[in-house]
């Protein structure tokens, strides 16, 4: 076995004309070497493929990859695999054919072709050779283990729309390919489908190979393809090239990472994509690679549906950049030569330069044009731990070091990328939504044992220890920032700290179901008595029910739905009171100044229109209670108040079910037990012979009371003192 002073990986970009053929051969120190072969070229590129391989001297394919069914890219290959003297090949890599078949009745005819090509090429490909479909997650490893090929594009997840769900013809109708969707969280489906849970797995491992692909179900209702050109012209799609763009950016990409000495170089082989959004999200810092094969031969890069060359070549930022194209189709695009020359990276092309343009208009947008290049030779690399050599001078150098004299110097101010920024955002949203998610769970557990209304939110510190635990160290680090984005967004509740080295605190917010768990919660009271204890509070309805003392509902509302009941006041109110204003008759009695209540203003809500039903509807309520026996007790204690001073009456807890207490720090008397002796008396409600009794009950000194009422008044009586004295104020709109 043969011993080298160093490892080394070799480049060379086969000249093919406009098309892509790369040959990777990776020389160990120690061991054989490994060759890897990816795309063909256009038909012409098979004979070029071919004289490359015997100028290297390789007797077999290691790996042979397609990234995608584009006729620039497969024809070439499929060429050489017809060729009697083709090399043996290991293992394949190709485009997921049956993702595209399953929408063949979409394709132009030339787009189409280059699927029965690739179909035609699989085929050929001998028993002993693996076949499969690679998505991200997919690894190939030389057996020294220092060479490492990742497939970190396309996504999992694009490839299993387009197999299987029922929506996917919507990713042909725009160019580039909608990517933002796989941003969002996956919502894993509850399938027991066999068949479907075999393709997960096979796409969890990265690798699908034909025999887990289920059968495929039709689209239901599919539009025509008239229909659908015609939509996709609008969005600027070219007819000719319907559903290419999808082709693009299923393209499978590879990061290549050779370990020579300590040193690890990398490259990035991107295909044909076109939009880096889900890339740029995965890997937000970049990929700190060496070289690039350039992306769609110099055409434009995309970040969602914004053409974004600085943005893109600012993330990858390669020393070296390989190109392959010959003025076809406009490309190499002018924009990304100077795009990728901004960000310090070396230009190499299969054309040359035939002409230099010392000052003059640059206004051609093909620079294959702009410099009258000619389609010339094979580009090679070759990749130590020193450095980067190639057998040829560059197109352009952006960062210009060694001898070459700096003959003028131009600043060229970049502004930050807001795309990069947006990418960082995505970072973050991720982390957001998994701090919602472990909030919720606890919030979840916290339903599960005895309710306690004074249970804290959870601190700061705590979610910093969930985070490291769920290994999200970096989300630890920057916990009090991800989670003030949350709570801007109003999917957590944290309030401001109150003083310096407070720890702060977090809760989630409620969702839909729960606001209307919430809403039905209090719809069950048939009266709401709130007290305000500021004799300057506004008048306004809304301001006062924000005025309002709420302590008893809100402790009842944290032992029912086990939210902290410090986030009450200023997350969970609100939404009631928004509901109240919609539903309910708000009614208002100012108290009076002498003698001096603690209460400045009382309330009292419900669901009529008028205090009158309200009295009404509330006897009924208390007629249908089982426990008469507390009601009663309840009005001699109020009486036991008047005539030997004993504290306010707790209201009996049947009575608490259905009507809140009337609650300044502690339980006041209900409003038609406070009078003022000294000024007019207010009506008293209700339609029993009794009335008279109840008014003389309240009017007279505890020395004059009559006897106790009467079994049949009781519960009347009760909905007297509760409703009497108030002023409608509002009441609900129709048909809320």
């Amino acid at each position: 076995m043969s011993k080298r002073a160093e490892s080394e990986l070799k480049l060379e970009l086969v000249n093919v004309g406009h098309g892509d053929a790369l040959v990777i051969q990776w020389i160990p120190k120690n061991g054989e070497p490994s060759t890897i072969l990816i795309d063909g070229g256009p038909s012409a590129g098979a004979a070029s493929v071919k004289a490359t391989l015997a100028k290297i001297g390789v007797s077999e394919l290691d790996l042979v990859v397609l990234t995608h069914c584009d006729a620039d890219h497969v024809d070439g290959l499929l060429g050489y695999v017809k060729d009697k003297d083709t090399l043996p090949i290991r293992r394949y890599w190709g485009p997921c054919i049956p993702a595209f078949r399953r929408h063949q009745w979409l394709f132009a005819p030339r787009v189409f072709g280059g699927i029965d090509k690739a179909q035609e090429l699989q085929d050929l490909l001998p028993p002993t050779c693996a076949v499969s479909w690679p998505v991200e997650g997919a690894t190939w490893t030389s057996p020294d283990n220092g060479l490492l090929i990742r497939v970190i594009s396309p996504a999992a997840r694009l490839i299993e729309r387009l197999l299987v769900a029922d929506d996917s013809t919507s990713l042909f109708l725009e160019q580039p390919t909608p990517i933002g969707w796989l941003l969002a969280d996956s919502q894993e489906d509850d399938d027991d489908d066999d068949l479907l849970s075999g393709l997960r797995l096979a796409i969890a491992t990265g690798e699908i190979t034909p025999d887990v692909i289920p059968p495929r179900p039709p689209i239901p209702d599919p539009p025509s393809q008239e229909d659908m050109k015609r939509e996709a012209f609008s969005n600027g799609v070219d007819p000719e090239f319907f559903g290419n763009s999808v082709l693009n950016d299923t393209s499978i990409v590879l990061l290549v990472e050779a370990r020579i000495g300590v040193v690890t170089r990398r490259i990035l082989l991107t295909g044909d994509l076109e939009n880096f959004t889900y890339l740029m999200a995965r890997y937000p810092m970049g990929l700190s690679c060496d070289i690039v094969k350039v992306p769609h031969h110099g055409s434009r890069s995309y970040v969602d549906r914004d053409i974004a060359y600085d943005a893109v070549w600012q993330w990858m930022r390669p020393r070296a950049a390989l190109v392959s194209a010959n003025g076809k189709h406009n490309l190499p695009r002018s924009e990304f030569r100077d795009a990728a020359l901004r960000y310090g990276t070396t230009l190499f092309c299969t054309s040359r330069r035939q002409r230099e343009i010392i000052s003059g208009q640059m206004n051609e947008t093909c620079c294959h044009t702009q410099f009258g290049c000619r389609s010339e030779a094979n580009v090679a690399l070759s990749v130590t731990a020193s450095g980067i050599e190639a057998d040829q001078t560059a197109c352009a150098r952006g960062n210009l070091t060694g001898v070459m004299p700096v003959i003028e110097v131009r600043q060229h101010v970049v502004e930050p990328s807001p795309i990069l920024s947006t990418m960082a955002e995505t970072e973050i949203r991720k982390h957001t939504d998994w701090a919602v998610r472990w909030l919720r769970g606890i919030l979840t557990d916290r339903q599960q044992r005895p309710s306690d209304a004074e249970l804290p939110p959870v601190a700061l510190n705590v979610m910093k220890q969930a985070a490291v635990g769920a290994g999200r160290v970096g989300a630890s680090v920057e916990m009090e920032t991800i989670l003030e984005r949350a709570a801007r967004s109003g999917r957590i509740w944290m309030p401001p700290r109150r003083h310096r080295g407070d720890e702060r605190t977090v809760w989630v917010m409620p969702q839909v179901n729960d606001i209307a768990d919430f809403k039905a919660w209090i719809d069950n009271f048939a009266v709401i008595q709130l007290a305000i204890e500021d004799r300057h509070a506004p008048s306004a309805p809304e301001e006062l029910l924000y005025a309002a003392d709420t302590d008893w509902i809100a402790t009842r509302f944290s032992e029912r739905f086990s939210y902290p009941k410090q986030m009450f006041d200023p997350a969970i109110w609100p939404i009631i009171t928004a509901h109240l204003l919609k539903t309910r008759t708000l009614t208002i009695r100012s108290m009076p100044t002498y003698p001096s209540p603690e209460a400045s203003t009382i309330i009292a809500l419900f669901k009529e229109t008028s205090l009158e039903d309200a009295h009404e509807v509330l006897v009924a309520r208390l007629e249908a209670l089982p426990d008469f026996q507390e009601i009663r007790d309840y009005i001699d204690a109020i009486e036991r108040k008047f005539r030997i001073g004993l504290p306010v009456p707790a209201s009996p807890l049947v009575l608490s079910q259905i009507v809140t207490p009337l609650w300044l720090k502690r339980e006041l008397l209900p409003s038609g037990l406070v009078d003022d002796r000294y000024s007019q008396t207010f009506p008293l409600l209700g339609t029993y012979d009794g009335v008279d009794q109840v008014r003389k009950w309240i009017n007279d000194s505890y020395e004059e009371r009559p006897d106790p009422f009467e079994d049949q008044l009781v519960r009347s009586v009760v909905a007297s003192f509760i409703l009497s004295g108030y002023e409608v104020i509002r009441r609900p709109k129709p048909g809320r």
